[in-house]
């Protein structure tokens, strides 16, 4: 039997879940709040604060994914705080494995406000956050959602609306459900090779921008070519009469959750047939799509022919074969409290933290 004892610190961004890679089995996981404890380090001044979590403990044999063990602190009379024994309910830890696909709780959808970013309101506290991805399912009276992963660029409403890129301007408001896949702060699941991302939106404008539903990982000097149905316009994106590829090189990738777009800077959009979502009335229709062919020559971005193929590497995607999945454990946000609706371990404040975890390759129950 051989056990390990791994330690180290940060310092979180407010409102933002920490991911931390550790590659062996996970046994117990403990975190300490420093800041709020009123220890200076990392360079944050220590301030002991009131109801607060100041420490966290997960054991993945006997605490749930998504929740904690922690202590939280009471009303302060310096220079001590009383600690409260309880349970984080949502937003504590979670083991992630970058292989793996994971689905957390489905949420009922009442409604949501037709427009350019859609915000959608949900039965009860849904307990998302910003950089969350959930996936839209069983809209009533909007099938054209069904099955898109969205990425969560908003929160409201105590914690029961969301809001994110998809246009539902020509979509009819509607019942349904949505569930939780992921978070920007977790590793493609596929591994290996960029997935094709649905579109949100493209603008009339030179350089043309494209954003996506959710975040993508491509890279500048990716090649890329479109697929959109005629229900969204813009063909000019499309595959030619002449049966070649029409394709795009990218030039800026902006990943941040709200703006997940990409630019060609070789492509003058202005006088193109606009992009809009189609209706519901229109469905069923496939999805407007943005699909990756290859590494391509960065000449493209001066427009110098590359050669010797001069639509690009069409069969390499050099940094697609790079194994980018880590396992680790992801530390939920919220507001720094065990509250059922808006809590989480890491709250509102830039913190130093420090943590502990124990790994081992036997365990007895």
């Amino acid at each position: 039997m051989s056990c390990q004892i791994l330690t180290g610190s940060f310092v979180n961004v407010a409102s933002t879940p920490k991911f931390i890679p550790i590659t062996a089995g996970i046994n117990i996981f403990r975190l300490k709040n420093l800041t709020m404890s009123g220890q200076t380090a990392l360079g944050i001044a220590g301030v002991l604060t009131s109801d607060r979590i100041v420490e966290g403990y997960f054991n993945p044999a006997t605490t749930a994914n998504g929740t904690a063990l922690i202590k939280q602190q009471g009303t302060v009379a310096a220079p001590l705080a009383p600690l409260n024994n309880g349970i984080c309910a949502i937003n504590g830890f979670t083991l992630i494995n970058g292989a793996t696909y994971s689905q957390g709780p489905t949420k009922s959808i009442l409604s949501f406000v037709p427009g350019a970013t859609t915000v959608f309101t949900a039965s009860a506290a849904h307990g998302f956050l910003v950089g969350d991805t959930v996936r839209i399912v069983n809209m009533t009276s909007a099938p054209e959602m069904g099955g898109l992963l969205m990425t969560v660029t908003a929160v409201g409403g105590g914690g029961t609306t969301f809001t994110t890129l998809f246009d539902s301007t020509n979509s009819l408001t509607s019942v349904g459900s949505v569930y939780k896949v992921g978070s920007y702060t977790q590793q493609n699941s596929s591994l290996y090779y960029p997935q094709n991302r649905t579109i949100a939106s493209i603008s009339l404008a030179n350089p043309m921008v494209v954003k996506t539903l959710v975040q993508q990982n491509y890279q500048i000097g990716d090649v890329v070519r479109f697929m959109i149905p005629t229900a969204f316009g813009m063909q000019q994106l499309n595959s030619t009469s002449t049966g070649l590829p029409v394709q795009f090189t990218v030039s800026a990738v902006n990943n941040a959750v709200g703006t997940q777009s990409v630019t060609f800077a070789n492509t003058d959009s202005s006088a193109y047939t606009a992009f809009a979502w189609a209706a519901a009335a229109s469905f069923p229709y496939g999805l407007p799509v943005m699909v990756p062919q290859g590494a391509g020559n960065l000449n493209n971005l001066s427009g110098v022919t590359p050669a010797p193929l001069p639509y690009a590497n069409q069969n390499i995607l050099g940094f697609a074969t790079q194994n980018t999945g880590q396992n680790g454990i992801l530390i939920g946000a919220g507001d720094g409290t065990n509250s059922a609706t808006t809590g989480g371990i890491i709250g509102s404040t830039v913190d130093a933290w420090e943590w502990e975890c124990v790994t081992s390759t036997q365990q007895f129950n």
